[in-house]
């Protein structure tokens, strides 16, 4: 493939879905889809986005009971049970539950409060 072919490609390529709960949003109750996920504001219940990203922006609330997401990003609040294949919690964060994670981010300033288990494999 030619590099005027390979950038065709990459630019017809359809835009990678996400979804958003935004600030003034409220969901209570289970959450499931074939997407990446941002919320900004409050989610209270299980999240199962096995493959793909959930991102809790420093203005999200998050009180799962499950979580199960191949990447997460921690900007915000999270209490619950996690499972993934990445997690990155950064300074902002503030987290308390579980996780079962094969590769784990913990920034300094983040607070941290939970048991953690690495696995070597992650399986949707």
């Amino acid at each position: 493939m030619s590099p005027d072919e390979k950038k065709l490609t990459a630019e017809t390529a359809p835009p990678k879905a996400s979804s958003r709960v935004g600030t003034n949003l409220v969901l209570e109750g289970k959450l499931t889809g074939h997407e990446d996920l941002e919320i900004s504001g409050q989610v209270n219940g299980s999240i199962d986005l096995a493959l793909h990203d959930l991102v809790i922006q420093k203005s999200g609330r998050v009180k799962a009971e499950f979580i199960k997401v191949k990447n997460l990003f921690i900007h915000g609040q999270l209490d619950g049970q996690v499972k993934a294949e990445r997690i990155v919690i950064s300074e902002t964060a503030v987290f308390s539950g579980d996780i079962t994670a094969t590769r784990l981010s913990v920034q300094s300033g983040a607070k941290f409060k939970g048991t953690v288990k690495i696995s070597k494999d992650y399986q949707p």
